[in-house]
């Protein structure tokens, strides 16, 4: 049995999921799948010492490029030099490339026009879009996710071990939109939580100006 659990919002408790698995294992003898993030899933449900984490990663660029669904917009993009642009704003997401591909067609544009400047611009438009609202995610961030992005552009760094956060005087606050956990055999990371995210922090992206300029130079060779 599969459950999703859907993010939860800032001052809302997490859902009672721990229990319900609990049941579903124990009375209904059901292997239990919980689909959720870091911002949705309560922390009692990864110490039950019974649990098997699998952390999905974002893709690399040729994964994402291979995906048959994304072919006619990979096409478009690599014709026009927009692929590393777009890559670097979107990373290794999926659901992120599937939304840039549904605005495009939400606008009665056609990726098989590959001479057409409106898909051009509308994809430009549409990473615009993403990065603003990156920005707004960090500018209504806590004030501890702000001291964080501060560690990270400070010493222009893209991750810090949570060791060396807690060294700092800091912990993560969940739910969280600007930083997201990577656990791997030896440390667990605190990254930004998309690449989108990442830009903003790393080139030091303080209001909407700041996201215009970042775009001309996403574009500058296009």
């Amino acid at each position: 049995m599969v459950i999703r659990v859907p993010e939860r919002q800032t001052g809302q408790n997490y859902a009672d999921v721990t229990s319900a698995v609990r049941d579903l294992a124990d009375l209904y003898g059901l292997r239990v799948v919980v689909d959720g993030s870091p911002n949705s899933i309560p922390p009692e449900l990864l110490a039950t010492k019974r649990e098997t984490v699998i952390a999905v990663e974002p893709m690399s660029k040729e994964q994402i490029e291979s995906i048959p669904e994304f072919k006619d917009l990979i096409v478009f993009l690599k014709s026009h030099n927009l692929d590393e642009p777009v890559w670097k704003v979107l990373g290794g997401s999926p659901a992120d490339y599937l939304k840039l591909e549904e605005a495009i067609v939400d606008n009665k544009l056609s990726l098989s026009d590959t001479a057409s400047d409106k898909v051009v611009n509308q994809v430009k438009d549409h990473l615009h879009s993403v990065l603003t609202k990156s920005l707004n995610r960090i500018l209504k961030s806590s004030s501890t996710t702000k001291q964080i992005i501060k560690i990270f552009r400070e010493k222009k760094i893209i991750m810090i071990p949570m060791p060396e956060l807690e060294a700092e005087g800091f912990l993560l606050d969940y739910p969280n939109k600007v930083f997201r956990e990577v656990v791997t055999m030896e440390d667990s990371y605190i990254v930004p939580s998309s690449s989108a995210v990442s830009l903003i922090i790393t080139e030091n992206i303080q209001n909407g100006e700041g996201v215009r300029k970042l775009r001309d130079k996403l574009f500058k060779t296009t």
